[in-house]
């Protein structure tokens, strides 16, 4: 697909750089290779605009988990009407950042990548798209797609099914959809659950909110900007005197990763705290607040930040039904002790198989090496930005990466990858490679940290298939950025 009307998509044929993914870290990425005076890039995006996370997930009442001041470009203020932005607020954000660096000229949208593919004898990427058109030769390739952009759809809702009302994954909303007066069921407990519920309770007949296992919650107090605030925001002192103090506070919180071990200072704290509130919220309905409260540490799953979720629940027009869904039937489902439950619209609020890394295209590098074999025990990679027998294959929000403030992770990233694409596209290098003896002992003391986090408690998608933690982060946010520096310098072979 082309880009808007009135701009020009990139020229197919030799570039120096692709990036794969049109969302926050792909953006991210680019604008670090312009920063770098690294003009020559393509972007490709398998969506119909710029956006990524925030384009496909439209679901009423998505927005995002993290204050916006700080999800959002260090170099991007923005005048924000929430602490929390929704995802109407954040696409136009994406969009007008797109906008002001121009990089809508540099990608093609609606343009899937299927295939990456190493060539040692000339040291140079190709690609190949799901059309099956080939792009290239490209000196090295950025892989901004993440981890959480595959829907995980139970396996008796893949393809045709019996029910005939809609069934929607809430990372695949259409905007026709309504909520208006129907019986809705909702399948699982997690961050877009929580936001869906709150909509389906507000504007649906009935909710029913099938739960396999709970989650911990704590209080998001998202709100609108007042006029004033939104005034002292415009002051750009005022505005990265707030970022700042959040990003303090997320880094003293995750500082010797005080938030994931059980003796941590911080998880004790915020163990006091969802217990608290599960008890103020539940106190009068003690037959929810049984079936609310989680088997495991908090953090021990991604904790659920919400102020409306237990409200929602308690409402004579939702049911919390403690069993999972065990198939579909023309008119609803049957959980799994055998019950019908007569539906008008089911969404699926079942998360992404955040298992497997670059789940939507395959990397063939040195020797023909197949990135999913390689991975085959769990993704890993140093500091998540290049692996071995890949060489120039730069990732954001690669493995064991997933920190919060996330943005700021990303603009890391970014930097590390546009200072060595630099190299090659000035001629002062053709291959840069991890040096594997790094890679493996960065991974082996990472692992050894993760085992002591509450996140081995219970299983989740921050697990490979082997049990092994490959998502999460387990230092502060500082450490990640003095570590990407290093791994800069330290990490690399270049010749």
């Amino acid at each position: 697909m082309n880009a808007p009307e009135g701009k020009q998509s990139p020229a197919n044929g030799a570039h120096d750089v692709a990036i794969i993914g049109a969302g926050f870290s792909g953006i991210a990425a680019a604008i670090a290779l312009i920063k770098q005076r690294v003009d020559d890039f393509v972007m490709f995006e398998r969506s119909e605009e710029i956006g990524g996370t925030w384009w496909v997930n439209r679901y009423p009442g998505a927005e995002v988990d993290l204050e916006s001041h700080i999800y959002s470009f260090s170099f991007e203020p923005y005048d924000w009407t929430r602490t929390h932005a929704d995802w109407h607020e954040l696409l136009g954000y994406l969009q007008h950042v797109a906008r002001k660096w121009r990089l809508y000229e540099r990608t093609l949208l609606g343009t899937s990548v299927a295939t990456v593919r190493w060539s040692e004898s000339t040291r140079t990427y190709s690609i190949e798209t799901a059309d099956g058109e080939t792009h290239g030769p490209f000196k090295a390739v950025i892989s901004a797609v993440g981890f959480l952009n595959t829907p995980l759809i139970p396996p008796f809702m893949r393809g045709e099914t019996p029910f005939e009302g809609d069934i929607c994954h809430t990372s695949t909303w259409r905007d026709e959809l309504s909520l208006e007066g129907k019986t809705v069921g909702v399948l699982g407990t997690g961050s877009s659950a929580v936001q869906i519920v709150t909509e389906a309770e507000r504007h649906g007949k009935a909710v029913k909110v099938f739960q396999i296992e709970p989650n911990w919650l704590l209080p998001k107090q998202a709100r609108d900007f007042s006029p004033r605030e939104r005034r002292w925001n415009r002051f750009k002192p005022v505005y990265y005197w707030r970022r700042y103090r959040l990003y303090l506070d997320y880094d003293l919180r995750q500082y010797h990763a005080s938030h994931a071990r059980t003796g941590g200072r911080v998880n004790q704290k915020r163990q006091k705290m969802v217990e608290a509130y599960l008890e103020q919220e539940m106190s009068s309905r003690p037959d929810l607040m049984k079936l609310l409260r989680p088997p495991f540490s908090v953090e021990a799953r991604r904790t659920v930040v919400s102020d409306t979720y237990y409200h929602a629940l308690r409402s004579p027009k939702v049911e919390l039904v403690p069993h999972a869904v065990a198939n579909v039937t023309p008119t609803g489902v049957v959980d799994a002790q055998g019950k019908k439950h007569d539906l008008d619209m089911i969404v699926l609020a079942t998360g992404f198989d955040a298992a497997n890394f670059l789940s939507t295209f395959r990397v063939l590098g040195e020797n023909g090496v197949d990135l999913r074999d390689q991975w085959k025990e769990g993704a890993e990679a140093l500091y998540g930005l290049m692996t071995p027998n890949f060489p120039n294959f730069f990732m954001i929000f690669g493995p064991n990466t997933s920190g919060i403030p996330l943005v700021t992770f990303y603009e890391a990233q970014a930097r590390f990858a546009a200072k060595l694409a630099r190299k090659l596209v000035r001629g002062q290098a053709t291959k840069i490679s991890v040096r594997r003896s790094v890679h493996d002992l960065y991974n082996r003391r990472l692992q050894r940290r993760l085992a002591q986090t509450v996140w081995t408690e219970v299983p989740s998608y921050f697990h490979a298939n082997s049990g092994k933690i490959i998502s999460q982060w387990a230092f502060s946010p500082t450490t990640y950025l003095i570590g990407t520096r290093l791994a800069r310098w330290f990490g690399v072979r270049v010749s």
